[in-house]
């Protein structure tokens, strides 16, 4: 029988490891990630360029993941061409994207500006020093220091099946692979307890001595999900993602139910169904599946309540984006759709860092505006001649419109607070900040849009619009127009109603 002090103990203990549970999966999360880089874009993207950055990405977004950082085979010079996916030196982190020093500011100014951290992390395989299984020594300081050679790559590796290997031909000693095999470097023994206390080294160093916040694994069909579970158990992240690249919700789940939902997955499902089968084709059925056979939701992995937690969703990636797997429709309507599902949002670098930015950052406002969460219950009310989804944030309700033929006025209760090329967003009265109109329901409404001005018109009243030195620049009389301006104010007549509005 417990006595009072060992019942007290239990409890503590198992509600420590109740918290520990899902830790790299944050609940009710409001994070908003940007992919800080793509694919040769190491003039652009490096540290010292990101570094000066900082405030806006900051004003914007919660998580940055970066490129990897560990020093790799061929050129490694800063700017030089190499990405960075087949590590040689873990404890070296002067790499093509910056030294080790420039990658310590470029951090610490993120976290200055509340930006965390997610680094790639690329320990499905490693690529040999001198040979192909000679490798240097791992010092990870008060981590502890290790040396890998043969013994520790599977004995499935090409160095035992490629006689271009020479002398190293037929060395590797270790277990099979528990994964695919990735044939470019060498695919390292997980089961092996060495290599494991070797990568749990790697990933404390890189929080302690580098500052990293989380990681986003690459490769991980190329070992067992249940090494990550592992991996995340000793290092602690904020946030874990795995590349688990398949566009198989049963699949993608399986993964995550191997780390012991230990860490998330990007939404490949979501990405192919919504977005390349989907909207890319005005194909707007595609863009949502059944829950249970209840509820119509976003596609993919955050169409269910079970994996809406674990699913970081996206448009494009550095990989996608240069290959057939890119998306091909109207940049603007993707990210409408992803800002406004469940899952954490990760914005590409390439689609933000464009014409696109203004428009992104104002969906995001509103996303936050709302208290949209990884969890949030969001329902899709139609979907066949155009996408309509009801998104139930912690401060109020999204609509999202998406097709030319979206109805263009706003539902009772509703605002309109962003337009673009067919696509729409509503948000309820009280989150809008726009008080409920009380007896006449018919008054006009006036606002501003990006690059524009809009007017809601029941009455069909005249609507003239003009520049503060008094020039005419529009007149109407439509229930709805959305009218393209310069920047600058302008002043909006509807009838007798008259306000002035700024144009940014």
């Amino acid at each position: 029988m417990l006595n009072y002090k060992s019942a007290i103990l239990l409890s503590a203990v198992s509600l420590l490891a109740a918290a520990n549970v899902n830790a790299q999966a944050p609940a009710q999360s409001e994070d908003v990630m940007l992919q800080g880089f793509y694919w040769d874009s190491q003039k652009v993207t490096g540290w010292t360029q990101l570094t000066s950055m900082a405030a806006e990405l900051g004003e914007n977004f919660t998580c940055i993941w970066l490129p990897p950082s560990a020093s790799a085979e061929g050129y490694t010079a800063v700017g030089e061409t190499n990405v960075g996916y087949h590590p040689r030196i873990w404890n070296n982190q002067n790499s093509c994207w910056g030294t080790a020093a420039d990658l310590k500011t470029l951090i610490s100014t993120l976290h200055d500006n509340g930006v965390k951290v997610i680094a790639d992390i690329v320990v499905n395989h490693r690529a040999g020093y001198t040979s192909w299984v000679t490798f240097p020594k791992d010092d990870f300081g008060e981590f502890g220091t290790y040396q890998l050679t043969a013994a520790h790559v599977c004995n499935t590796d090409e160095v035992n099946t490629d006689k271009n290997a020479g002398g190293e031909y037929g060395t590797a000693t270790g277990a099979a692979d528990t994964g695919d095999n990735w044939s470019g470097a060498r695919d390292l023994d997980h089961t092996s307890e060495y290599v494991q206390n070797d990568i749990k080294a790697y990933l404390k160093w890189l929080k302690s001595e580098i500052g990293y916040d989380g990681w986003r694994y690459d490769l991980v069909k190329g070992f067992s999900g249940k090494y990550v579970g592992m991996y995340n158990d000793a290092s602690e992240p904020y946030l874990s993602v795995g590349e688990y690249w398949d566009g198989s919700y049963d699949n993608v789940a399986a993964w995550i139910e191997a780390t012991g939902k230990k860490s998330m997955a990007f939404d490949f499902p979501a990405k192919y169904a919504i977005f390349n089968n989907g909207l890319a084709n005005n194909n707007f059925g595609n863009m949502s599946w059944i829950e249970d056979n209840t509820t119509w939701r976003p596609a993919g992995m955050i169409h269910h309540a079970n994996y809406r937690r674990y699913a970081v969703t996206f448009v494009d990636n550095h990989d996608s984006y240069r290959d057939g797997n890119k998306y091909t429709g109207e940049v603007s309507q993707a990210y409408a759709v992803l800002l406004a599902s469940p899952g954490i949002p990760c914005v590409f670098y390439p689609h933000w860092n464009s014409s696109y930015k203004a428009t992104i950052n104002k969906m995001i406002d509103i996303r936050k505006r709302a208290g949209i969460t990884s969890e949030s219950d969001v329902e899709v009310t139609q979907r066949s001649s155009y996408y309509e989804s009801y998104s139930k944030g912690k401060n109020g309700t999204l609509i999202c419109r998406i097709g030319s033929a979206a109805p263009a006025t706003a539902p009772e209760g509703y605002t309109q607070v962003a337009v673009g090329m067919n696509w729409r967003y509503y948000l309820d009265d009280a989150c809008a900040g726009v008080e409920a109109i009380e007896g006449d329901s018919q008054e006009a409404t006036i606002g501003a849009v990006d690059g524009g001005i809009y007017v809601t018109n029941p009455r069909c009243e005249q609507v003239r619009i003009y520049t503060t030195d008094g020039k005419q620049v529009h007149a109407s009389d439509a229930v709805e127009c959305d009218v393209k301006m310069a920047q600058g104010i302008y002043i909006v007549k509807v009838g007798s109603k008259a306000e002035k509005v700024l144009v940014k």
